[in-house]
């Protein structure tokens, strides 16, 4: 786990906060933007008193309180940028928003841990994957439903729309991918770029197919990636990891770096691999797949079923669906 850095101002009264949380990431940020009369914050953090007692003094860096909170703006609702919106419900009269398409993450559907662990598990055999992996599926939704706010937030934020309170400086941008409501925020007056996990400077965000989801959801990566490329020399304040400067550079390589992938995965398809598990199992990973554990090997079928979707759609691989889905080579006639 990174060290986690103290709070920090990155540009015109802009603090980073850093807010530890249980991952190999090791803290995710929350932004303070000042604003009139107060201050909005990005992004909400991990639900920890830890946490908590860091996203306080993080704003107390910034010289405010929790009296100063005006709103909440959320990039994308997963527990480690939404974890804290009930505490802040709780304790302050700060607004919340997000996008409209993260509303059904909110609205128990998917944090249901029954309808979660049948979900995953459907998904799983349609995957291939063997019995064995459904051992942790329990324990892991239990802790996912606890560590999600169930908070209903009071705004909906659409593409270009401007963040209330901000007399139109800071702009949402769509950025679907990550997750369907991913959110980006443009401020055009300090010339930042506020990323949640669209773009991380060192990591590849993971974009997964997720069970019960119809959406390509790697279509829409891509197509978002391009999407913020033109605001020039802008600071990218990205929701882990540091604040760095070149954001052309690094959406060209996200851009190739997928390419490459979708190359690899359509080559394993041809040389064999049919499902899901078989592709996972043959396709290179920054640590080798057998030392992935739980939600990191979730994590990777995830990616390798988003990448096979793509193929599929672009016709370079043919889908035969099932329980297990069958993934043929382009050329190869299904059976029939």
């Amino acid at each position: 786990m990174d060290l986690v850095p103290g709070p920090a101002e990155v540009a015109g009264g802009v603090w980073s906060v850093a807010l530890p949380f249980p991952n190999p990431l090791g803290f995710a940020f929350s932004y303070v933007v000042p604003v009139a009369g107060g201050v909005v914050v990005v992004d909400a953090g991990w639900d920890s008193d830890t946490c908590w007692e860091a996203f306080l003094a993080g704003l107390a860096s910034a010289g405010a309180g929790l009296d100063d909170l005006v709103g909440v703006v959320i990039t994308h609702v997963h527990p480690d940028h939404y974890g804290l919106a009930e505490r802040i419900r709780a304790t302050t009269a700060a607004w919340i928003a997000v996008h409209p398409a993260e509303r059904p993450r909110i609205a128990a559907g998917e944090h249901d841990r029954e309808r979660a662990i049948t979900d995953m598990a459907e998904w799983l055999r349609q995957a291939g994957a063997p019995a064995s992996e459904f051992a942790e599926l329990e324990s892991d939704a239990a802790d996912m439903k606890a560590r999600i706010s169930m908070v209903v937030p009071e705004h909906d934020l659409l593409d270009g729309d401007a963040v209330p309170g901000t007399d139109g400086s800071l702009i949402a941008v769509h950025t679907p991918g990550h997750t369907p409501g991913h959110l980006c925020f443009h401020d055009q007056q300090r010339r930042l770029l506020f990323t949640g996990d669209h773009i991380l400077p060192r990591v590849t965000p993971n974009v997964s197919k997720r069970p019960q989801s119809d959406v390509d959801p790697l279509r829409d990566f891509l197509a978002s990636l391009r999407k913020v490329g033109g605001y020039g020399d802008v600071a990218v304040l990205p929701g882990h990891e540091w604040t760095f400067h070149g954001l052309d550079d690094r959406l060209d390589y996200l851009l190739a770096h997928h390419e490459e992938r979708l190359t690899e995965i359509e080559a394993a398809v041809g040389a064999g691999a049919g499902t899901v598990w078989e592709v996972v199992r043959a396709v290179t990973w920054s640590r080798p797949f057998e030392r992935l554990r739980g939600r990191a090997r979730r994590s990777a079928i995830g990616e390798t079923f988003s990448h096979l979707y793509r193929l599929a759609a672009a016709q370079r691989v043919q889908w035969v669906p099932g329980c297990p889905d069958r993934w043929l080579p382009a050329t190869t006639p299904p059976a029939l």
